[in-house]
């Protein structure tokens, strides 16, 4: 990089200049569990074609000029009345402000709530997106560790009495309460009540980022943290992307009219997209959107399951991993003495990548953990895959790395 720059870039930008991320084109012969893309033959095209065709036919040329990103119609309504009929939310179109993508919705939350020094609890491991955009914002970061049943109210409490002895107040705690990424667990519904309740109670704002809800292809529908808690207890981050179409680049944020007005007004390109927007309500309103639904979950299910016979097969004695009943993700601790970090360069030499667990945490732990997603991936290319992880890791037990003294 020109050595000028060195001088140019703001914090944010030696942050993010310094960030290296793979390329979600993965190299030929490479067998990539890195990213929780959608399954590409599931994309709706044909579908999309006759959206398209419908808003031709029908004039609709305000779908192709500047619209406001919270209406009282369209999508907004769409979207209301499907939390209320899903997700049990009663919210009216007022209350939902559809942006770029859930990961852009996030970010307006931090621009609109963040300022650096400020304390954000999260889940632990947690999502990687969220980390990094939280580091951008310069908020300090507190882990709550996340196991089988999800993060522990308890652990929530015991941070907040700690800060509070400290003189501080978190910001908000961010948690991905369904299939969580990247572990792929969710937090029971005793866990659930007993969270809302304690943001309630202790005046804790909870952001909850629910990507994969609808992913579910076993067990029941637990509530949302958002309809079990007080109003303006819980802002409520929701996406299409992950159902729909990557490529629409279509989320939303749900929480009290005035609030998520205002988080709006924190950035000049608010304006939603308003030609897929158009599309996606168009999707919603004909009943496409939960028959593909019903084909997703199958589809994934069946990716899930053969992960999981795959690694039952090839991985060796000491190796655990999650039991997802939905989203894209299955979490696996490596056994005793090998790290993730440390098998990534024969992994991908042998053809096969994945992200280890220590990016999922901000304070460097998580080594002996890493992150598959099944989602993008064939099942022939999930057999082969973790039968090269397996290899790599038979070896790595075989031959440990010394030991520096």
């Amino acid at each position: 990089m020109d050595e000028r720059w060195a001088e140019r870039w703001s914090r944010r930008g030696r942050l993010a200049a310094a960030a290296e991320r793979p390329s979600r084109t993965p190299p030929p012969d490479m067998i990539s569990f890195v990213y929780g893309d959608p399954d590409w033959d599931s994309l709706p095209l044909e579908d999309m074609a006759e959206a398209a065709e419908y808003l031709a036919e029908h004039q609709r040329r305000d779908a192709l000029g500047y619209q406001n990103p919270i209406r009282p119609d369209e999508l907004n309504e769409s979207l209301a009345q499907k939390l209320a009929r899903d997700q049990k939310m009663q919210v009216s179109p007022e209350q939902i402000l559809v942006t770029t993508g859930s990961s852009s919705g996030l970010a307006m939350l931090c621009d609109a709530l963040i300022d650096p020094g400020d304390v954000i609890l999260l889940d632990a491991p947690a999502w990687m997106g969220a980390t990094t955009l939280f580091r951008l914002a310069g908020a300090e970061t507190i882990g709550i560790p996340v196991d089988e049943h999800g993060v522990d109210p308890d652990r929530v409490a015991a941070a907040l009495d700690r800060l509070e002895r400290e003189g501080r107040k978190p910001k908000f705690m961010y948690t991905l309460p369904t299939f969580q990424n990247p572990s792929g667990v969710e937090l029971s519904v005793e866990r659930r009540r007993a969270l809302a309740q304690l943001a309630d109670e202790r005046g804790l704002l909870i952001v909850e980022d629910d990507a994969y809800y609808e992913l579910r292809f076993r067990g029941e529908y637990p509530p949302t943290l958002f309809s079990l808690a007080q109003p303006g207890s819980v802002l409520y981050c929701g996406t299409l992307s992950k159902t729909i179409a990557a490529g629409l680049r279509l989320g939303y944020v749900v929480g009290p009219a005035s609030i998520v007005a205002a988080i709006a007004r924190v950035r000049l390109d608010n304006l939603r997209n308003s030609y897929v927007a158009a599309l996606a309500d168009w999707y919603i309103r004909t009943g496409r959107y939960h028959q593909h639904l019903e084909r997703l979950r199958a589809i994934y299910q069946a990716k899930c399951e053969r992960m999981q016979q795959a690694l039952a097969r090839s991985m060796p004695a000491g190796t655990r991993w999650t039991q997802p009943n939905g989203g894209f993700f299955i979490w696996v601790t490596l056994p005793e003495g090998v790290t993730a970090e440390g098998i990534l360069p024969a992994c991908r030499e042998a053809g096969v990548d994945f992200i280890p667990g220590p990016a999922f945490y901000t304070d460097g732990s998580g080594a002996a953990h890493l992150r598959l997603s099944y989602s993008a991936v064939t099942l022939e290319q999930i057999d082969e895959g973790i039968a090269r992880l397996g290899r790599v890791v038979e070896q790595a037990l075989a031959h440990p790395s010394p030991v520096a003294e």
